[in-house]
């Protein structure tokens, strides 16, 4: 499991106690395992791929992270694609387009997967996925170019026509096709010109090729010189029978029907789309998929888009051969007005690292009006960052696409629509010096706010704060406070005052000034003690006068004596 994925698993447990639990009961995450870097990540260099990479891995990982925008098969038509396109016309989406017009190379799309391209709509990769990752990403998404039954025969095709002067496994003859740098280095659309008749004095003798065997010869390179034909992933799974899925599109809104809504149902295998229809919902919002391929192992999500917004289903379906399901979806209008938001929970951890301050802000919030707020690239969500926050890292996001930076705003663009149980998470880095305060502010209403100091390193004081003890989780102790709200716009400033640590050399001096108070009192005593010389007297005066008898007399003599004796030993007074 890659640290990202290992992270993400961290992240939604934490959230699930956070939104589950009251805190004055229950213990939030360790600050030490919130799933934030607190380096930045370093630039990579396109190195190669390294050998083994499965087209199963780069298919998978595509439909997980890619499909949403690129579309199931590449082709520009996945669920997000209209809303990115509104936003950024020059979104590069469709990824089928014809070798022969294709200028960049294998190692360039390495690099815009791994360091985005915000002008376009591309986050970047490199906190997501491992190098390993994005190279089988961008080798699968290489082969979309080429129809999957005409890649699955481009081996048997390669070894046909090509095998004889550049062997079978590519690598003989003056122009070694496998050779990595020639592979990762060359654009496509100078292959396809080197495969035209005539182009290559080499190639004089071969007839002209059709376009999508061109096309799958070239797709195929990559596999020669990296690994060998997955064809699980190249041939999805077979359909069974059929089933009809119809219902009717709801505007929660205005409660009537919603026409002109576009509806999409996607068939998925392990959250991976391997089937998608789209319909136009009619004018009284009913709609109706025919003939849906089933699959067995399959859920079936249907997705209604409204306003660019996207709204699934609540639960995803289950068919089997011959059945006709029927179901509502629900849309909502979509407005600018983030009346309906309010922060159901807000949480703070703080955690000191030397002369830095590590903050995680964890939001829970719900949209308690009856419209979208936000989506489509319009402002959404809005957070509000401390000066000098620095390294910002979000949880499950980037800058540039869903996520964006102005100046200390965090905007979290995704809709809003109405219900409960969204959630944002975030981290950054303040310089901690000697005392500094730090102001809690939100935009939208507030019904809880918790603060969480881990350790003992920090103290904290500011009005309407009130401590609610330590509590421990894992190996981490907090200190928890919760706090008094402010109002949408305001701010609760708290101050934040290391504690001072006890230097090495205060244990050993406070023994040695220990020890030495310990004599001085003893010796005290020493001298507040009655001396025995003096009691021998008395009790001699009192013998005389008949006070004590001789029994008694003897034993305290002896005994007053014997401690005369030692005082004198120990340096006390002479006894006379």
């Amino acid at each position: 499991m890659s640290w990202n994925r290992r992270a993400g698993l961290v992240l939604g447990l934490a959230m699930g106690l956070l939104t589950g639990c009251s805190l004055t009961l229950a213990a939030p995450p360790p600050a030490g395992e919130i799933p934030f870097r607190t380096q930045p990540w370093p630039t990579p260099t396109p190195s190669l791929p390294p050998a083994g990479l499965s087209l199963q891995t780069g298919r998978s990982l595509f439909q997980e992270h890619c499909a949403n925008c690129h579309g199931l098969r590449g082709q520009g038509d996945g669920p997000q694609a209209a809303a990115l396109r509104a936003r950024i016309p020059d979104a590069r989406l469709d990824l089928t387009g014809s070798l022969a017009e294709r200028t960049a190379s294998l190692r360039d799309w390495f690099q815009v997967v791994t360091q985005g391209r915000a002008d376009r709509g591309m986050p970047p990769w490199s906190n997501a996925l491992s190098e390993s990752e994005r190279w089988a990403v961008v080798l699968y998404a290489w082969s979309l170019a080429a129809p999957p039954e005409v890649l699955a025969e481009a081996g048997d095709r390669y070894r046909e026509a090509c095998a004889t002067c550049h062997g079978e496994d590519g690598r003989k003859g003056p122009v070694p096709l496998a050779d990595p740098e020639r592979v990762l280095g060359i654009a496509p659309a100078a292959w396809m010109e080197a495969l035209q008749p005539g182009r290559v004095p080499a190639h004089a003798g071969l007839p002209e090729l059709p376009t999508d065997l061109q096309q799958a010869l070239i797709a195929y390179l990559p596999q020669l010189a990296f690994f060998a034909v997955d064809g699980a992933a190249l041939q999805p799974p077979r359909p069974v029978a059929t089933a009809s899925v119809s219902g009717q599109v709801l505007n929660g809104t205005t409660e009537a029907p919603a026409s002109g809504v576009t509806v999409t149902l996607y068939a998925l295998i392990e959250a991976s789309p391997i089937f998608s229809q789209t319909v136009q919902a009619r004018a009284d919002g009913t709609f109706r998929f025919e003939t849906v391929p089933v699959y067995p192992e399959a859920a079936y999500l249907p997705v209604a888009e409204w306003q660019e917004v996207a709204y699934p289903a609540a639960h995803p379906l289950t068919l089997t051969a011959g059945q006709e399901v029927t179901l509502t979806l629900m849309v909502f209008d979509r407005a600018a007005d983030p009346g309906g938001i309010h922060i159901d929970q807000a949480h703070w951890i703080l955690q000191p690292l030397a002369d830095r301050l590590f903050v995680t802000e964890v939001w829970v919030y719900s949209n308690r009006g009856s419209t979208t707020y936000g989506g489509a690239g319009s402002p959404g969500m809005i957070f509000l960052l401390p000066p000098g926050a620095s390294n910002l890292q979000i949880s499950g996001g980037e800058l540039g696409v869903r996520y964006r930076q102005e100046e200390d705003r965090l905007i979290d663009t995704a809709p809003i629509p109405p219900g409960m149980g969204y959630q944002t998470a975030f981290g950054y880095e303040l310089p901690l010096a000697r005392a500094r305060t730090l102001s809690l502010r939100a935009v939208y209403p507030v019904d809880r706010w918790n603060l969480l100091i881990a350790g003992g390193a920090l103290q904290v004081s500011g009005l309407g704060l009130r401590d609610l003890g330590m509590r421990t989780l894992g190996n981490t102790t907090y200190h928890l406070y919760e706090v008094d709200p402010p109002a949408p716009g305001g701010a609760r400033v708290i101050t934040l005052q290391p504690r001072r640590p006890v230097p090495p050399w205060v244990v050993p001096l406070m023994l040695v000034l220990g020890a030495g108070v310990a004599i001085g009192l003893f010796r005290l005593w020493r001298r507040w003690e009655a001396d025995p010389i003096d009691e021998i007297a008395r009790l001699d005066e009192a013998y005389a006068a008949g006070e004590v008898d001789e029994g008694t007399y003897r034993r305290r003599r002896a005994a007053l004596m014997a401690r005369a004796i030692r005082r004198y030993q120990a340096g006390g007074p002479s006894p006379g």
